[in-house]
């Protein structure tokens, strides 16, 4: 399957304390599921055509270790299964060595402009 490794770096703004989901200054956890989302996305991106994108569906996380403001995140996305239009990746997230984060994800293909005409 195909894999994609992507860096972040933790900024004061994806802090639990600045994003409202806790009360320290080290990576919140929705930051980090964005990273990994992100990394899941550009993983599948070049598949698809210009008319088509993905959305995610699931996300299964274990937010393993704090992480620091100004540290270097490497995320590493890796496809697991193609369903028709859902696929299901592993992502594991790292800080040096130390594992931070891991998930499951699946996205989700569909078709921009109908999807969009769902929104109300």
């Amino acid at each position: 399957m195909k894999k994609l490794t992507e860096y972040y770096q933790v900024t004061k703004d994806q802090t639990a304390l600045s994003m409202g989901s806790g009360d320290l200054e080290v990576l919140a956890t929705p930051a980090l599921v964005a990273m990994m989302e992100n990394c899941a996305k550009r993983l599948l991106a070049p598949e698809l055509s210009s008319n088509y994108t993905s959305v995610g569906f699931t996300m299964n996380l274990k937010h393993i270790a704090p992480t620091a403001i100004g540290a270097d995140v490497k995320v590493e996305a890796e496809t697991e299964r193609i369903d028709t239009n859902k696929v299901s990746f592993l992502i594991k997230a790292f800080v040096d060595e130390q594992l931070v984060g891991e998930a499951t994800h699946q996205r989700v293909i569909v078709e921009t402009a109908a999807f969009l005409k769902k929104v109300k």
